[in-house]
């Protein structure tokens, strides 16, 4: 899985960090008096054999037990699952382990009968239940990739009253912290600061003025408090089919998503992602959901792709800083790790 603007998950193990860990901790009473700099002997055998460098790194991560961040795709009555990173306090982190760790984080929170939290607008959900994880005892794995390491996939389903609802696109191992804010847009306040989209801010990304009223629109109100406010996210897409003769140069944007916040003399741009959605141009974006994934209180705002066959697991999250929403996070769902 590949991201953008993501620092690296976990550096190489300090003996400072190994004796927070039991694991680590009974190594350092097996190794009393041998050090950990690259001169050791530990650091000799971990410079010697990458894979056991990496599983140590990895059993000291996964030991602090940090909450997994996972897509959940419906798929007929039940739904496919698969991580996507780690989130907390340090913010949203790619999750990237030897084989080895993956199937300790499949074996513990993936397994028929784990459960995990969704969310739904930024607030827990219902549970989602495994029925069957990707290397579960006795079974077959789920899937078969051919490359030497396999990001893990479990299939889940929904329990209790909320089955009824579908399911929500994201999920955890543990339980993100209350949005800090509240909606404050009314009906009216929304129309106003919609009603210049049409003439000052769609002709930037091609679209002719007057034109916006073929497209079909979604508009989503976030409750982020950028300037007191919340954040308005407006998806606009002409459902009219493409020709496949269709030349992209020149042709007029299929899609438009612009998300706007309150400034000083009212809402203005702080996104906005435009293409035709042909062969040749960017696919189509899809709005799933908004998360807060840095316990800011602030939610971060996540998109997959609308024609979900071309990557079922592209993932992309925005995230608010310097007066804009910046990619924070993006991947294309390739779960082979090389």
């Amino acid at each position: 899985m590949r991201s953008f603007g993501v620092r690296r998950l976990f550096p190489a193990p300090s003996c400072t960090t190994l004796r927070r860990t039991p694991i680590a901790a009974l190594a350092i009473a097996v190794l009393t008096g041998v050090g950990c700099g690259s001169d050791s002997a530990v650091g000799r055998i971990f410079s010697s054999d990458p894979s056991v460098s990496r599983w140590t790194r990895d059993s000291v991560l996964l030991e602090e037990r940090p909450e997994i961040l996972f897509r959940v795709l419906p798929d007929g009555g039940s739904a496919l699952v698969v991580p996507l990173g780690t989130v907390g306090a340090e913010g949203l982190r790619a999750l990237k382990l030897s084989e080895r760790g993956w199937r300790r984080v499949d074996a513990e929170y993936m397994h028929a009968g784990k459960t995990l939290t969704a969310y739904r607008r930024g607030r827990q959900a219902e549970s989602i239940r495994m029925f069957r994880g990707m290397w579960q005892p006795g079974a077959a794995p789920l899937d078969t990739l051919n490359c030497p390491v396999v990001i893990p996939m479990a299939r889940a389903i929904l329990t209790g009253a909320d089955e009824g609802r579908g399911f929500a696109p994201l999920a955890t191992t543990g339980g993100r912290p209350p949005l800090a804010h509240a909606l404050t847009l009314s009906p009216a306040e929304i129309a106003k600061a919609l009603e210049n989209i049409g003439t000052l801010v769609a002709p930037s990304s091609g679209i002719p003025p007057g034109q916006l009223a073929r497209y079909e629109r979604r508009v989503v109100q976030v409750p982020t408090g950028v300037n007191g406010s919340s954040t308005l996210l407006v998806e606009y897409n002409d459902p009219a089919p493409l020709p496949d003769s269709l030349k992209p140069f020149g042709e007029r944007p299929r899609q438009f998503i612009v998300a706007l916040d309150r400034g000083t003399y009212g809402f203005r741009p702080t996104y906005s992602f435009s293409t035709v959605g042909s062969r040749e141009t960017p696919p189509r974006l899809e709005f799933l959901d908004y998360l807060d994934v840095d316990n800011d209180g602030v939610p971060e705002l996540f998109f997959g792709l609308r024609e979900r066959a071309l990557a079922p697991l592209y993932t992309l999250v925005l995230r608010y800083e310097n007066e804009a929403w910046r990619e924070l996070y993006r991947t294309v769902g390739n779960r082979c790790d090389f």
